[in-house]
């Protein structure tokens, strides 16, 4: 089913339900097919979305190698010394790469999403010091000192 907005979506259950038209009709006035008015009509849906799973990248196939290298080395600058990836497709380009810009910029920004959920080895300890109602630990509150009640039970 073609792509269609929230609005042609309104205009085919008014038309049905409210003006109680036909399908037949629907589709010859609304220029949809039978199958998305059905659609609509029965799923009771508002709105319609389609993300694909797999995204083919038959032309990069070859190239992932070198890019993955460049990435490797790359991540390894700062990050205002990092190139773009316009400036990555225009390397690939200088070595030959005859595909697209979005399929090397999908794939970076896959590597760098799955780059960035790493997880970071950090010390995290599993007891902490008690702390008073207050928030602070010793108790003071500006310069005065006070006695805050102490809880018995968790």
């Amino acid at each position: 089913m073609g792509m269609i907005g929230v609005d042609k979506i309104g205009e085919i259950g008014r038309a049905y339900f409210e003006q109680q038209r036909s399908i037949k009709e629907i589709v010859r006035t609304l220029s949809v097919s039978r199958a998305t008015v059905r659609e609509v009509i029965r799923g009771h849906r508002t709105e319609f979305k389609y993300e694909r799973e797999v995204q083919p990248t038959p032309k990069l196939g070859g190239w992932v190698e070198v890019l993955w290298e460049i990435l490797e080395k790359e991540a390894k600058l700062p990050r205002r010394e990092r190139r773009s990836t316009q400036r990555l497709f225009e390397e690939l380009r200088g070595r030959g790469y005859d595909g697209a810009h979005d399929s090397v910029h999908r794939f970076v920004k896959t590597w760098r999403d799955e780059r960035a959920r790493v997880l970071v080895h950090a010390y995290v300890p599993m007891s902490f010091a008690p702390v008073r109602p207050t928030g602070r630990p010793d108790g003071l509150i500006g310069s005065a000192r006070v006695e805050a009640p102490t809880r018995t039970a968790w």
